[in-house]
């Protein structure tokens, strides 16, 4: 008989014996458990962790003091170390952000806190070996002394994010000279003049066509019209007079999906911002998970600096600082159900940034002694496991929109899967093994409403515990598979 893992459906702390704090908090449809880590020596955090967008088991990880880090996890259960990169090797200037484009990662440089902040920056990186990634050009310079919170390309520009030195466009089209092209500094006295603790600065980006979303921070979002790079032009200023009145909005970063904007909002969740009309955004829904405040800034059980979607922009993964990860169903964007959270509260770890890859999870931890506005002491990275531990990720009462079965289960090469589409389009489905590595993924064509059969080989997968998950633009199911060698 076949054998096979079943610590990928409970709580890790469930497993390692008595006096194991538990390991999350577990009240939603979607599961979590721990699959590795790799913690940093004091002082040192983790800002941004992205998987490599190329398919490799890689991820990448900006972590300002302590460098640049490329780690491979082709074992999941063994994170390690394939390529580091020291802040001397950015002239001293701290990794603070990163995306990847093709071949190439674009690193933003220049801390921004404290202080002494520096020179924006942004380096490049050939990953076309990650193993024997190099560093190929750094533009950097002193007359944005602010530091550097963010960087977002398309084509041959990037964006960085310049804190209250605005946005800065370069041209990547040679990535071993990038050059300087613009730079926009945006209204600070906007929504109120600047306080103290409150000046507005470019911390996120989100892009749809010629128009960058910028997040800025104490003052709101803006949009920014950048079909002439050389001379970019802001159009519209956004905040949310709900969220405004309860607590100054600090918006961080944003993604887009469809014609809505998902911004993350400090302590305050996440903003749902309608931007069909991009000259007349309008709120659309506001999830305002740990009931912020002006005054519960400090020592907040959540803060949210960095979000992503994921299943066809189905889910909004939020990290949570405190809370650690937060996940909800954006399937109706003005209606955001919560579906899945990991947290211990009080444990002095705090997530930052974070990333998704099918079912696995990277979260960037960062180390902060003081209260404020958490107190955080175990940085680095960790990789967790998502998946539905029922039938659906959503209500029994959508459970008919998207019907799955599946058989024969056991199964030994192959099994039939039969789904039903009610409102049409395209189904998606990926096959993983027991510890969340991906085995087989494709998808059925767009197909009018009713019920359909296919075939999904199971050749490749090892024996025992597997997991199919299908979805389509509004659902995620997942179903529990047995592969047998008899």
């Amino acid at each position: 008989m076949a054998r096979f893992i079943a610590f990928v459906l409970v709580p890790i702390g469930w497993l390692i014996g008595p006096g194991a704090a538990p390991a999350f908090a577990q009240p939603d449809t979607l599961m979590f458990s721990e699959v590795s880590g790799f913690p940093y020596p004091a002082p040192y955090s983790a800002y941004t962790a992205r998987f490599d967008r190329s398919g490799r088991p890689v991820i990448y990880t900006a972590n300002k003091e302590y460098g640049v880090v490329v780690f491979d996890f082709s074992n999941p259960l063994e994170i390690k170390p394939l390529r580091s990169f020291s802040v001397q090797q950015f002239q001293n200037l701290k990794p603070t952000d990163l995306v990847q484009q093709g071949d190439y990662l674009y690193v933003a440089l220049g801390g921004f806190d404290g202080v002494f902040t520096q020179s924006a920056g942004l380096a490049v990186l050939d990953i076309s070996d990650p193993e024997n990634a190099q560093v190929i050009g750094q533009w950097d310079s002193t007359a944005f002394n602010k530091g550097c919170a963010a960087v977002r390309v398309d084509g041959n520009y990037a964006y960085l994010g310049a804190m209250e030195k605005g946005v800065i466009i370069l041209d990547i089209s040679e990535p071993t000279q990038p050059k300087y092209v613009s730079h926009l500094e945006l209204d600070l006295n906007w929504p109120v003049p600047p306080g103290l603790f409150s000046v507005p600065h470019a911390r996120g980006f989100a892009l749809q066509g010629d128009d960058l979303w910028v997040c800025f921070d104490a003052g709101g979002l803006r949009r920014i019209n950048v079909s002439d790079k050389y001379h970019p032009v802001e159009k519209t200023k956004y905040l949310n007079p709900d969220l405004d009145a309860v607590a100054q909005p600090a918006y961080n970063t944003a993604v887009i999906a469809g014609k809505h904007l998902y911004a993350a909002v400090d302590y305050c969740g996440f903003d749902v911002v309608d931007i069909g009309n991009p000259d007349q955004p309008a709120p659309a829904a506001w999830e305002n998970p740990w009931n912020c405040s002006n005054t519960s800034w400090d020592g907040s059980p959540g803060h949210t600096n960095q979000l992503t979607t994921a299943c066809h922009d189905s889910l909004l993964f939020l990290s949570g600082a405190d809370s650690e990860v937060l996940v909800y169903s954006i399937a109706d964007p003005e209606k955001p159900e919560r579906v899945g959270e990991w947290a211990v509260l009080n444990d002095s770890i705090v997530t930052w940034g974070l990333d998704v890859n099918d079912s696995l999870v990277v979260l960037a931890q960062i180390w902060n002694p003081l209260n404020t506005p958490y107190i955080a002491k175990k940085g680095g990275i960790r990789l967790l496991r998502w998946g539905c531990p029922q039938t659906s990720s959503t209500t029994t009462a959508v459970q008919d929109e998207l019907q799955v079965r599946v058989y024969p289960n056991p199964a030994r090469r192959s099994v039939k899967v039969t789904y039903t589409l009610r409102w049409g389009g395209t189904a998606s489905w990926a096959v993983f093994d027991a510890l969340g590595r991906l085995v087989e993924r494709g998808e059925w064509p767009a197909q009018e409403a009713g019920m359909y059969m296919a075939n999904v080989d199971l050749g490749a997968a090892p024996e025992g515990l597997l997991f199919l998950k299908v979805w389509d633009d509004r659902h995620v199911f997942c179903k529990t598979m047995i592969k047998t060698h008899f």
